[in-house]
């Protein structure tokens, strides 16, 4: 569909000169000598950009640049200005006229300035897309009903409207990060980069190069350089999944970070960059500060909003909600007609306290949607620990001959195996860091990999 161009001018001649240079552009041409009949066509023929001379009879060109504004933001307007009317034309670029064009003018200079109007248009049109795929994409939140959740997008929806750093608290499985993709997606930098980093997950010896990156020759190894995740996160938002087990040593450089706006990669020189950071835990920060575990500086700049997101035991009443959605999505996922829950299957996750949260709950309803036979999900789909079969432990396996990682091993993934997949309350429960539980778990997978 050809893109339209009104062109507004009462000397015909000027008209016929415009329509001539702007012929190859290969845009439809609207060509009108009344403002007021121009201002009728715009609200029928909707065009794109708007060219009006400034000096008309009847009505001059800053007003037809507030009118066609009123009716639509989006609509680019250049003025045709006469010597010695640049003040007027300056003051209607303040409001909102994309560019101006004093006489006289040239073929390639009115084609240049309209063809970088049209491509604003269209950069306006891909931004209103992706704010709406944004806006679909966005997670089950709003179907929340429980009086501390509704308060928690309340809060996280008025500061996803500042710069503001903020601090995400709750139990493992809570969503998080589902949370803080909401504030991003909610938030005036929804169209640049959301980059997620698990503090947990990186080796310590890496963690470092990983956020701020390196230069060529910074250590060995180091052969070319290496963009950080600040620099890809650049007029972004970064997300610090576990920030409770960043290294005492990064978190000085994080701080600096948010007091100064810069980093500094490895070897390199300080980087400007505009990244809003979002952080969160499952850890009590004010403990570990006392500790001696995190830094107290850092606490207090993390801390500038606090949001706490409730456990799925305490918020029963969006159970309902959150089933339908997660069925709703892995029916879709699985090729299924959407199905129906039993009534006894309902009451059970009804009854059930849910230690591993939304994440939990999903796990359950994804195994449930690929397991069921018929039309309706039942008690014979769901974990056996919402059944009650889940108070036998589960079984550790050692042979002899078994090695000690081997034995390590098992262990970790009968406490996993117990604790529902829940990894920071399995390194709790065995007194190891969450990110030795990352570690050998990577290993696991890359033996397995090679195997």
């Amino acid at each position: 569909m050809k893109k339209k161009l009104l062109i507004l001018d009462d000397e015909q001649s000027i008209l016929d000169s415009l329509s001539r240079a702007l012929a190859d552009l290969g845009h439809e041409l609207i060509l009108c000598t009344d403002p007021h009949k121009a201002l009728e066509i715009i609200k029928v023929d909707v065009p794109q950009v708007v060219i009006t001379d400034l000096k008309m009879p009847g009505m001059d060109g800053l007003e037809v640049l507030q009118r066609v504004k009123e009716y639509n933001p989006d609509i680019q307007v250049i003025l045709i200005t006469g010597h010695g009317s640049i003040d007027e034309a300056v003051m209607a670029m303040k409001k909102g006229a994309y560019d101006f064009i004093p006489k006289p003018f040239n073929k390639q200079e009115i084609a240049s300035v309209v063809h970088r109007a049209f491509d604003k248009v269209s950069l306006l049109e891909e931004n209103f897309i992706l704010r709406e795929k944004l806006k679909k994409a966005a997670p089950p939140f709003e179907t929340g009903k429980n009086r501390a959740f509704r308060e928690l997008l309340n809060r996280s929806a008025q500061a996803a409207n500042s710069d503001a750093t903020i601090l995400i608290l709750g139990e493992s499985g809570t969503g998080k990060e589902v949370l803080a993709n909401y504030i991003f997606q909610n938030s005036g930098r929804a169209l640049k980069p959301f980059v997620t980093v698990n503090c947990a997950a990186i080796p310590e010896n890496l963690i470092e190069a990983e956020l701020f990156g390196y230069k060529k020759g910074a250590f060995t190894g180091a052969y070319q350089d290496k963009k950080g995740k600040f620099v890809e996160a650049d007029g972004g938002t970064m997300f610090l999944d576990e920030i409770g087990e960043m290294p005492l040593a990064i978190q000085a450089k994080l701080l600096r970070v948010l007091q100064e706006g810069e980093i500094t990669p490895v070897g390199g020189a300080a980087v400007k960059v505009d990244v809003r950071i979002i952080a969160a835990t499952n850890k009590v920060l004010r403990k570990m500060v006392e500790e001696n575990k995190f830094r107290e500086d850092l606490f207090y700049r993390l801390n500038v909003i606090p949001l706490n997101v409730p456990p799925l035991r305490q918020r029963p009443e969006d159970l309902h909600a959150l089933l339908l959605f997660f069925i709703a999505k892995y029916c879709k996922k699985n090729k299924r007609p959407n199905l129906s829950v039993s009534a006894e299957a309902l009451r059970l996750m009804e009854h059930y306290s849910w230690p591993g949260n939304v994440r939990e709950l999903e796990n359950a309803i994804e195994r449930a949607v690929i397991l069921c036979l018929g039309h309706q999900i039942t008690v014979e789909d769901l974990p056996p620990e919402l059944s009650g079969a889940a108070g036998q432990e589960p079984d550790l396996h050692l042979n002899p001959g078994m090695t000690l990682a081997e034995i390590e091993m098992s262990i970790i993934r009968s406490t996993l195996e117990r604790n529902h997949g829940d990894k920071a309350k399995t390194a709790e429960d065995l007194g190891i860091s969450l990110r030795t539980i990352y570690r050998k778990l990577d290993a696991l997978e890359e033996e397995l990999k090679s195997a």
